[in-house]
Parts: C-alpha cells; sequence; structure tokens
C-alpha cells in the first residue's frame, strides 16, 4: 500500500469564524493520516512501541490552493517519501471529493524517539528494508523543509502556560496547538479577513503541563509573520505563516 486515502466531512469543530478549514484542524488530520498509513504498511504507533519508541514530527510545511469549508467532502492521501539524512518524509494532498482539485498539500520530516532515554533513532537502522520496500518517491511539495532562522526584530508579545488540555497521550503539548498559539499572537482583525497561503513549523523542544512558553513575533514582507516559542533560553518551536 504506497498511498492511504481517507474521505471526511469538515467538521464544524474543524472551521473558523469564516467557516474555513482551520490550520489546526489540517494538522490534527494529518496525524491521524500518518499513523493510519504507517500502521498498515508496518511502521505505526503500535509497531514502534514494542521497541520502546514513537514518531515524533519534526517539521512541516502546508500550503492551501483554497480553504476547504464547513460541510464540503474532501479526500487526505498520504505516503511515505523516503528518508533524508535522519529524516522519514512524509507528503500528504487534500482534494475536492466533488472535482478532484488539490485544495491543500503538505510535507513533513519525522523522527523515531526512543520513549525513555529520548534519544533519537535513525529510522533506516529501525525500520531496515521495511521503510525502502514501502517508500513512494512523490512530491506534494518540494523542497523538503528546511530549519527556520530567527529575524532580526523579534520582540516577546506575550506568554502561554502548558495546560493538560493540550497534551496528548504522550503527556506533551501537542503539535497543532503551536500553530493556534501562533495564530493568537497574530490577532483577530487580521485572521478574520485573511486566508493562509501556507505554513511551517519547526519543532525543536517538547513541553508538557506547567511549562511557560514565551511567545515572539516578527512582521516579514509580503503578509508574512514569524512567530517563535520559547521556553527561558530554549526555542521550542518556530514557525513562518504567509497570508495571500
Amino acid at each position: 500500500m504506497k498511498e492511504l486515502t481517507t474521505e471526511y466531512e469538515i467538521s464544524s469543530s474543524h472551521v473558523d469564524c469564516r467557516m474555513h478549514y482551520k490550520a489546526s484542524a489540517l494538522m490534527c488530520d494529518m496525524q491521524e493520516a500518518a499513523n493510519k498509513h504507517a500502521s498498515a504498511i508496518g511502521f505505526g504507533y503500535g509497531d514502534l512501541i514494542k521497541d520502546n519508541c514513537v514518531w515524533v514530527i519534526s517539521r512541516i510545511k502546508a500550503r492551501f490552493l483554497r480553504a476547504p469549508l464547513w460541510e464540503e467532502k474532501v479526500r487526505m492521501t498520504t505516503w511515505h517519501k523516503g528518508m533524508e539524512g535522519i529524516f522519514s518524509l512524509r507528503d500528504f494532498e487534500v482534494r475536492s471529493a466533488a472535482d478532484g482539485s488539490v485544495l491543500a498539500a503538505a510535507t513533513s520530516s519525522w523522527l523515531i524517539m526512543d520513549v525513555a532515554s529520548r534519544k533519537l533513532i535513525r529510522a533506516d537502522h529501525l525500520l531496515q528494508d521495511k521503510g525502502i520496500a514501502t517508500m513512494y518517491p512523490k512530491n506534494a511539495l518540494e523542497p523538503s523543509c528546511g530549519k527556520l532562522r530567527t529575524p532580526a526584530g523579534c520582540s516577546m508579545v506575550s506568554s502561554r502556560t502548558v495546560h493538560f488540555s493540550d497534551t496528548d497521550f504522550n503527556m506533551h503539548t501537542n503539535n497543532s496547538r503551536y500553530i493556534d498559539w501562533a495564530l493568537d499572537c497574530i490577532g483577530a482583525d487580521i485572521l478574520k479577513s485573511g486566508d493562509i497561503d501556507e505554513y511551517q513549523i519547526n519543532f525543536n523542544h517538547e513541553t508538557v503541563p506547567g511549562d511557560t512558553v514565551d511567545m515572539y513575533m516578527a512582521e516579514k514582507e509580503g503578509n508574512g509573520y514569524f512567530i517563535e516559542g520559547r521556553k527561558g533560553d530554549t526555542v521550542i518551536f518556530q514557525t513562518f505563516i504567509k497570508f495571500r
């Protein structure tokens, strides 16, 4: 099974005030699709946890060609694209169920982590031939995600405390929460009128309930915003969001 396609309807809980599919909702649905496909080809959560390991997402870049709307039926397709250094690459496409047009596309970079030691393990060492046999070298977006760097003029705009409701079953902040935190920094006036063109997130360190994350932001030319979350001197995540 080189690809996995799932059809679903955009629910009311996954849209914003304009009934557009939220960036964080796309993140959640991509997580679900990734795990289902990885499980189907033999290296999902249930397979890795036997070796006391889990997948962790390191970087993701997504582009909206058109944001799906509330009650619109869509099809998400995902595939394992292969390796790039220590990263395992996975791409996604969201298409209209009505006419097949591409609505959103994304590329992501994943790592395997030992749950006990928190050390990273090379995916090719753990997956071996299975990783090669199941790869499908097709690009939804290219190139793959690179590093984001803090621009000049980045200033603190707010702080967040991580709560239990922010966490996933690994008891660290779910990656979809960070894009919501970043959008909160930008403000309602822009979000109520602007369409996201694309966003990229680098996840650098995990956070857990009780942690305080200071949010820093810099506006960039071309309707772009760089937002960075820091815990003390440690950079937790970085994201760049561009509006049309």
